[in-house]
């Protein structure tokens, strides 16, 4: 009798092994679909050549002219005071980092005294950064700026 007690005991111990890990085999399974079928984790286009260009990019933003501004987002309306420039030509770019797709392009409008707005239609409520940019007399400023639309 106790021969086979012991011969249930193994079977027992052998199918416990065998269902442990074939639950870490499927949960293992489900991550990595999870890992692969979702965001890839790029967010820029050719990230290896800016890489390289870091230094670049840091010389531009020190070499900046010291401008003052205030930039706000209030009732739909991007709003962007650049103090003394008055004939820029400014851009912004609207960027949605949790969500791909979204990113769109558009010019900010001058309104008078050094005020630059547009009113964009975005797509979706949230968290959004505008990448605003003004261009003057061969000279280049840029900011961000984060806001959430309701």
């Amino acid at each position: 009798m106790s021969a086979l007690l012991q011969k249930e005991k193994g079977t027992w111990v052998l199918l416990s092994f065998i269902v442990f890990f074939t639950f870490i085999a499927g949960v293992n399974a489900i991550f990595i679909y999870s890992a692969l079928s979702t965001h890839s984790g790029v967010v820029t286009k050719q990230p290896y050549e800016k890489g390289l260009a870091y230094n670049e990019t840091l010389d531009k933003a020190r070499n900046q002219p010291n401008i003052d501004y205030k930039t706000s987002y209030e009732n739909g309306v991007l709003q962007w005071q650049l103090d003394g420039i008055e004939n820029a030509d400014v851009s912004v770019k609207f960027l949605r980092a949790v969500r791909g797709g979204y990113d769109f392009d558009t010019t900010l409008e001058h309104i008078g005294g050094g005020i630059y707005e547009a009113r964009p239609d975005l797509p979706l409520r949230g968290q959004w950064t505008a990448k605003l940019k003004a261009t003057w007399n061969n000279t280049e400023f840029q900011t961000t700026h984060d806001f959430i639309a309701r």
